[in-house]
């Protein structure tokens, strides 16, 4: 099993939105589809929320998603091996962490004194 990921490298901005998103996938079982899904989104969208956005970047961020949202779909499909989509979803979020330690904060989120 891999170590779980971890987001402490990020600015504490990122690293408390994106933490719930890594606790959902790592822990999700069947029938937690509905859950894993709304936690991602609401998870990319407040990163979204604080960054400036680059192209990779938001590639990024739509990987980390698609695989989240697969890894949904099959917990709440009957017999479903969700384990592969699961160390998928993991991997796409731990790309993201690549690449948000470049992000930069946008102008709201300077204004907010929550920049880095």
């Amino acid at each position: 099993m891999a170590a779980p990921l971890n987001a402490d490298s990020l600015p504490s901005t990122l690293a408390i939105g994106l933490q719930p998103w890594i606790s959902a996938v790592e822990t999700a079982t069947a029938g937690m589809g509905e859950h894993v899904s709304a936690v991602a989104a609401n998870a990319s969208s407040g990163i979204r929320r604080r960054i400036v956005p680059t192209p990779l970047l938001d590639h990024a961020l739509v990987q980390a998603r698609r695989a989240t949202d697969a890894l949904a779909v099959a917990l709440d499909e009957q017999g479903a091996d969700a384990t592969r989509l699961g160390a998928d979803a993991l991997a796409a979020i731990g790309e993201l962490i690549v690449w948000l330690q470049e992000a930069k904060a946008n102008a709201v989120t300077e204004e907010l004194g929550l920049g880095w």
